[in-house]
């Protein structure tokens, strides 16, 4: 039995070594049978072994480990089709043709089959080849695709950075960006083949910058010495630089940046030049990098907007409710003056009533936009969570009732003890039950439902609004106003500071416009533990079913 070994990725890539007699080892190691320049393989790697028409992979208590189709082995049989991955190297294991073996001597019998033929086997090994180049290319735009699904430019230009060196032998290489139009170009990412000389900066000539900035179009070079373009740099000669590629990372509207790699003559350790091939994959990897540079753009440029839509209705409101105020102050002070010039007592008990009445909602204002600025750090204790929430819908119990709405608390008795900052928590739930009231209010035999749900992990509220009633006639014209204020919908100041307060619980608040009414999920952990685990945490709709389905 031989086979061959057919590398489609690392610095050796399209090289084939043959696998025969009493194998070969893989390895940085100039006797290995294989010798790779793979920085992240051992001396001696691993060993390939052919005996009993059988091929054996075994580790040669390698640092990195080597892998069969993705696996860890320290011993394993291999066959045709395989991948061995050593280091950042991938093998492809190929079946080995006999062209070059002598031909057998005449029987005087005519083949039994046309594919026995040197020529048909040829082709065999041609057709291998091809697959395992075609698999090499699709592996190549699975890992671009990957590397520009990161949102943050740096990280994600480090990895198609990296991706470049596996897929094109290179010594050094480097990313330059610009901010904008007309704006300069900026280094972004760098990386070396030897990691030695990580700390040593290396300079790219202008010319080659200039000439594929302004042109728009990628240089290839593989002997500086006779390149037209490249061989009157003497800055670049001076620099040792043999080969070179750089493509232009083109936008929609202007160059966005470049991609650079280049050789050192000093290296020496390539058996093959850049070529016309490199430079295709370099413009594939720089249209990805160009594509993913405009996304993360217009990303930040929704959030940007969306930002400044939030901060105009903030605002807006917070105006309003100034506005209000201070109305409702001049009104009671005016009464204070009346009752002072006219010597009234009732006039000055009342006018002076509005007045305290609105410098507690004026204060009241102040401390929630001073809590949703600031960080919020919550003061943890134990607490009788369920006796919290009877409290509190006790108080909100007495002012609904002026307004004839009514309020059903149920909850059940399993783990009330939370370790929580009471004074927040009650803040919190308060906040929210009062918005519920708000928009109850206009509806006959309004009722504000609230369901306490605790067990060992979390405690849960939910609260829903009364529900109106949609009269069948005009029931098509509502549900397009609701759906139209749902899209409009803002949560107010006191919602803002319920979130803050939750998530200081690493808790949270969740809000959902129906067509008839609002629903409300507060959450939280009883401890003050980590609460990314609640998260994944999903309540059973069994558990709200006295009042969801009403």
């Amino acid at each position: 039995m031989a086979i061959s070994l057919f590398v489609t990725r690392g610095n050796e890539k399209g090289q084939i070594y043959p696998v025969a007699g009493d194998g070969v080892v893989v390895g940085r190691s100039l006797k290995s049978g294989v010798c790779l320049t793979d920085l992240e393989s051992s001396r001696e790697h691993c060993k390939i072994t052919i005996s009993n028409n059988s091929a054996q992979l075994i580790d040669l208590g390698s640092s990195n480990g080597t892998f069969l189709n993705g696996q860890p082995v320290t011993s394993s049989g291999i066959k045709v089709g395989d991948h061995i991955t050593v280091g950042q190297t991938v093998f492809v294991v190929l079946a080995e043709n006999e062209v070059d073996s002598p031909p057998p001597a005449p029987t005087g019998r005519a083949p039994q089959s046309s594919t026995l033929t040197p020529q048909s086997i040829k082709a065999v090994k041609d057709d291998e080849r091809f697959v395992a180049q075609l698999k090499s290319n699709l592996q190549f735009l699975y890992d671009a695709s990957l590397a520009t699904a990161k949102r943050e430019i740096g990280p994600m230009m480090d990895d198609l950075l990296r991706l470049t060196f596996e897929w094109v032998s290179a010594d050094r290489g480097c990313v330059l960006l610009r901010d904008g139009p007309r704006k300069p170009l900026r280094v972004q990412s760098m990386q070396y083949r030897d990691p030695t000389q990580a700390e040593q900066q290396f300079k790219i000539s202008s010319s080659i910058a200039h000439h594929v900035d302004d042109h728009d179009i990628g240089v290839l070079s593989s002997d500086i010495r006779k390149s037209a373009h490249l061989k009157k740099s003497k800055s670049i000669l001076a620099s040792g630089i043999s080969e070179v590629l750089c493509v232009p990372i083109r936008g929609r509207g202007f160059g966005l940046g470049l991609i650079y790699i280049d050789r050192l003559a000093s290296s020496g350790s390539y058996e093959d030049s850049f070529n016309e091939d490199h430079l295709k994959l370099m413009h594939v990897i720089a249209h990805l990098a160009a594509t993913a540079i405009e996304n993360d753009e217009y990303y930040g440029a929704l959030l940007e907007k969306e930002r400044i839509l939030a901060v105009g209705e903030t605002a807006e409101k917070l105006s309003h409710r100034i506005k209000n105020i201070l109305q409702s102050i001049n009104g009671g002070t005016h009464l204070v003056e009346m009752g002072l010039a006219e010597e009234s007592l009732d006039n000055i008990r009342r006018g002076w009533g509005i007045v305290k009445r609105n410098q507690e909602r004026m204060s009241s204002l102040v401390q929630d936009m001073l809590l949703v600025n600031q960080d919020y750090i919550p003061e943890r204790k134990d607490a009788n969570i369920n006796q919290l929430i009877s409290n509190l819908v006790d108080d909100h119990q007495v002012k609904a009732e002026s307004l004839g709405i009514s309020i059903e608390l149920k909850c059940n008795r399993d783990y009330p003890i939370a370790n929580v900052d009471s004074v927040g928590i009650i803040t919190a739930v308060s906040y929210v039950i009062g918005e519920a009231v708000k928009n109850s209010r206009g509806v006959e035999g309004a009722v504000v439902n609230v369901a306490l749900v605790t067990s060992e992990d979390l405690v849960e509220v939910f609260i829903r609004s009364a529900q109106a009633d949609i009269e069948e006639e005009n029931q098509a014209s509502h549900v397009s106003e609701i759906f139209s204020a749902a899209k409009e919908f803002f949560p107010g100041l006191e919602l803002s500071a319920a979130q803050k307060i939750l998530r200081g619980h690493n808790g949270g608040l969740d809000i959902r416009n129906e067509v008839s009414h609002e629903d409300y999920r507060i959450w939280f952990p009883t401890a003050g533990t980590d609460g990314d685990q609640m998260n994944t945490i999903v309540t059973s709709p069994e558990t709200t079913a006295s009042w969801r389905h009403k």
